[in-house]
This record gives structure tokens, sequence and C-alpha cells, in this order.
């Protein structure tokens, strides 16, 4: 394969659209600054280009972020121009101390608003200009609102005539954690049922769920900025707390076996433990497959589901009475217990998400 053929492969639709958006944003942003003469109209290009997003939430938080940034930096720095020089004079000794004082400001109140991370930036721009040339501090610091806010304006514009929504990029990134989970949950099950806690897949399989639910929790913050039905991002945002409470009874299952012996009371139901396992991993797939293509899950993960639970929970209950159990010690006892109820736990959260998509 050769080196065009791999970067093709690597390339999805929805990476060579969101190229072609920046794109097309950047170069009628580039031929708007001709038309109107604007003698610095690279910077609203730069912010066309900046605040391009992926979906449309995104670039509505980033234009808003580029916007309220550069008016406070513009008119700080302005301010801080205008006064040196009314104090001082004009001078390298006061260029640098506007620079020093303005951006040390600005830097200080983007600890506490991320919004104001470019305020910085913006006011270094005014003050240098300034220093340069006899132009008002204020009249440079307009001109760089505006020129900015060109570029937004554009970006914007290009991402709702050709929208990429954020909430359906997580709906297909749910349907994607869904799977991610049941590889977790295949994992950890293969590890107790065989004896022996596969450490490196475990920790990979983990690793991909918790990079994965950070993402999405990402997205649907962008989603909830996105105009349209605010009802659809709610019921995402329930499915992805949803996934959250899959995830920690997984993770409760993983610290149950991790230092459990390998030979346990958990030998005294193995079909029933697998078969359960088995099924849920079935459940989160049906799931997964539901929730991407936006339809209710196949009518067979339901019943197989509700099946494995009522005999893992019969076994037990026969085991219990006949005093099996009574021959373990209570650290064996206690770690079977921990892990056999995070799998029921995590079995009855599929269980009711599938019961309510199912209706709708």
């Amino acid at each position: 394969m050769t080196v065009t053929e791999r970067l093709a492969a690597t390339i999805s639709a929805s990476d060579l659209r969101h190229a072609l958006r920046t794109a097309l944003a950047a170069t009628i942003t580039a031929v708007l600054t001709g038309l109107l003469g604007l003698e610095q109209g690279y910077w609203a290009v730069f912010s066309s280009i900046l605040v391009m997003q992926a979906h449309v939430g995104g670039s509505i938080a980033a234009s808003w972020a580029r916007l309220v940034g550069t008016a406070c930096g513009a008119l700080l720095g302005a301010a801080a121009a205008t006064a040196v020089d009314a104090l001082l004079g004009p001078g390298a000794v006061t260029l640098a101390l506007a620079i020093f004082v303005t951006v040390f400001v600005c830097a200080l109140m983007a600890t506490k608003n991320e919004n104001l991370r470019l305020a910085g930036l913006t006011a270094a721009v005014v003050i240098s200009l300034h220093a340069l040339g006899p132009q008002s501090a204020f009249s440079i610091g307009l001109n760089r609102f505006l020129e900015v806010g060109l570029g937004i304006l554009v970006a914007l514009g290009v991402s709702l005539a050709w929208p990429s929504r954020a909430r359906v990029i997580l709906r297909f990134g749910l349907g994607k954690g869904l799977e991610q989970l049941a590889e977790f949950l295949h994992a950890l099950m293969d590890s107790r049922m065989q004896g022996s806690y596969d450490r490196q897949r475990i920790f990979h399989r983990k690793d991909a769920v918790l990079r994965l639910s950070l993402r999405n929790r990402q997205l649907l913050s962008s989603a909830r900025r996105e105009p349209g039905s605010s009802g659809h991002s709610e019921t995402l945002s329930d499915l992805l707390h949803a996934q959250e409470r899959l995830a920690e009874h997984l993770l409760a299952m993983d610290h149950a076996i991790e230092n459990a012996p390998p030979e346990g009371f958990h030998q005294h139901l193995p079909g029933e433990l697998a078969e359960l396992g088995s099924a849920l991993g079935h459940a989160l797939h049906r799931l997964a497959q539901a929730v991407r293509d936006d339809q209710p899950p196949a009518p067979d993960a339901l019943p197989r589901l509700d099946a494995a639970l009522d005999a893992a929970g019969q076994k037990l209950l026969d085991l219990r009475q006949q005093r099996i159990i009574a021959v373990y010690d209570l650290d064996e006892v206690m770690h079977f217990y921990s892990f056999y109820h995070a799998l029921r736990e995590a079995a009855r959260e599929v269980r009711a998400e599938l019961a309510l998509r199912a209706k709708v």
C-alpha cells in the first residue's frame, strides 16, 4: 500500500467534510476582506479558521470564546496604551510596561474564565500596532474586533449552511461507548471464569472506556449549544449518565477480581455466570446498534437478559440453602458478592435502557 493509499484509508468522510468547510470559510472571508478594503483582513481569515470546529456546537462555543476574548483584549490593550502614553510618553519602555501590565491582567482573568484566554494576545497586538504609528489605540482595537467578528460570522454561516451536528456525532459516540463497555465486560468475565487476571487486556479496555466517556461528555456540551430540539440532547445526556453508571459497575467488578483467588465460590455456578455475562454483552451490542440507528432495540436481547438474571439468582439461592458458601472464608465471600452484585446491577441498568428505548 502506497503512502497516498494509507492516507486516504485514514481519512473519514467527516474529516473530509470538516476540511472542506474550513477551506470554504477561509476563502469566503479572504474575498470579503478584499471587497471591504480591510488593511489587515488576515485577522478575519485567521478567526474563521480557528473557530471552525467539526460540528456546529463546537463552532458556536469557539466563536463565543474568541469574540469575548477579542473584545476584552482590544478594550484593555487600547486603554493601557492610551494611559501609559499619557503618563510616560511614547517609547520602548512605555511599550514594554503596557504589554506587561495588560497581559498580566488578561492571563489572571483567563484563570477564572476560559473565554478570556485570547484576550492577552489581542491586547499585545493592539499595543504593538499603536506603538508603530500615530493611529489611535482605540481605533486599532475596534478594527481588530470588527475583523475577528467578520471571520466568526463567516465561519458560523458556513457551519449552519453545511452543518455537522454534535448530537449526531454524540449518538454514534454513545453507540461506540456501549460496544467498548461490552469489550471491557468480556475481558473481566474471561479473567474471572478462567481464574487468571489479564492485567494488560483489562487496562486497555478500561482506558478505552474512560477516554471515550470524556470525549462524549465534551460532545454533549457542544450539542447543548446547537440550535434545535433540546429534548433530543437531554435524551442523549440521560444515556451518557447511564453509561457512566455502567462503567462504575464494571470498575467495581474489576476491583473485586483483581486480587481475588483463582479458585473460589464462583466455580459453583460457572454456567449461570457465563450466560449472564454473555447475555449482558449481547444486550450492550443490541443497545449500541439501536442508539446509532436511533431506533428501538432488537427484541431478542431483553428476554435473554431476564432469563440469565433469573437463572443466576435462583442458582445462588439454591447454593445458599445448601450452605455451600459456609466452607469459604469471609474474604472470598466478599470478593464473590462484590463481583456478582456489580454484574447484576450492570445487567439491570442495561435492562432498564432496553425497556425504555423499546417504548420510544
